[in-house]
């Protein structure tokens, strides 16, 4: 393991903080795609984490590229974007992607591993999702917050092949001491996020609000049950095997445990003008539920609002 080589793409708060904590053991190795003044960034000063949960490090790069033209096929590509980036970030690492190359994205949502997949028919795609509380700084260091951060591994697909692809992704994080966990029902895992995000993300960027005025507000945390309740439906007509219960579970949590001042990054993003994930989620959701002919009228409400005020 210790002569593969690596590349990630997305060098933002959860991009930059795999490949930090992966940089510790295999820095020599690593290549990290950049661009402008980040790229700059990085080649002089390096890749800086502040986390509170893994520690400070700086690490050192073999090399920051634009792109990868030129690059041997790498072992593994960890794509680490926002979804309205995964076109444009393909095209940049596409060049060091081989039949053996293991690519795996690191992203919100329930579509882009099979987005992944579409885009790398020749290489094995697994699947992952993450929980942190991490940001990229001005000064293009990241900072993580909070006692946790950790990573589910593994594969839609449940060939040898892919299986055993989630397996060596899992080892590579676990060699460097990463809280890292392997499922055999990583979709199972995807949507448990999923659900959260369809009923929080979508709630307090509509509102741009917290948690707890949420709590404070019987209407939004109505609609944030309801938002959460569709997703779910929806989940299931996908066939997968969501645990009973989840969109409940996922609401006491936002009502009972969530710090008070908590907010998303899609609010982030909506408050900034900066492009959003909406599609990602609630988009994703109508598409399904539309396939599979199921009503889901509070999303739909949502969105509309939402995409109302994020064309400003």
């Amino acid at each position: 393991m210790g002569d593969c080589r690596i590349t990630v793409a997305g060098i933002g708060a959860v991009g930059g903080q795999l490949a930090a904590v992966l940089g510790r053991k295999y820095e020599s190795r690593m290549t990290l795609v950049a661009r402008g003044k980040h790229a700059e960034v990085l080649k002089e000063k390096g890749l800086v984490l502040k986390s509170e949960f893994y520690g400070d490090s700086t690490m050192h790069p073999a090399q920051v590229v634009e792109n990868t033209e030129g690059m041997p096929e790498q072992d593994y590509v960890f794509i680490c974007c926002k979804n309205y980036s995964i076109d444009k970030i393909a095209e940049q690492v596409r060049p060091c992607i081989g039949k053996d190359t293991i690519v795996m994205a690191v992203m919100n949502g329930v579509e882009p591993g099979d987005r992944m997949r579409e885009l790398f028919p020749e290489a094995v795609v697994v699947d992952s999702l993450i929980y942190t509380i991490s940001s990229k700084e001005p000064d293009y260091s990241i900072r993580q917050s909070g006692q946790y951060t950790h990573l589910f591994v593994g594969s839609k697909l449940r060939d040898e092949r892919h299986v055993e692809a989630a397996k060596k992704v899992y080892e590579l994080f676990k060699s460097v001491e990463f809280d890292v966990r392997y499922t055999d029902d990583i979709m199972s895992e995807v949507w448990q996020k999923f659900i959260l995000n369809c009923g929080f993300n979508v709630v307090t960027a509509r509102y741009r609000t917290t948690s707890g005025a949420i709590r404070e507000n019987s209407e939004w945390s109505q609609d944030l049950y309801e938002l959460m309740k569709e997703a779910e439906k929806v989940g299931y007509a996908e066939g997968v095997n969501i645990p009973e219960g989840t969109a409940k579970v996922k609401y006491d949590y936002c009502m009972e445990k969530q710090p008070y001042n908590a907010t998303s990054s899609l609010k982030r993003d909506v408050d900034a003008g900066r492009p959003t994930e909406l599609d990602a989620f609630l988009g994703a959701v109508i598409r399904k539920a539309d396939k599979a002919g199921i009503e889901i009228p509070y999303t739909k409400k949502y969105y509309k609002e939402l995409s109302r005020i994020v064309a400003g």
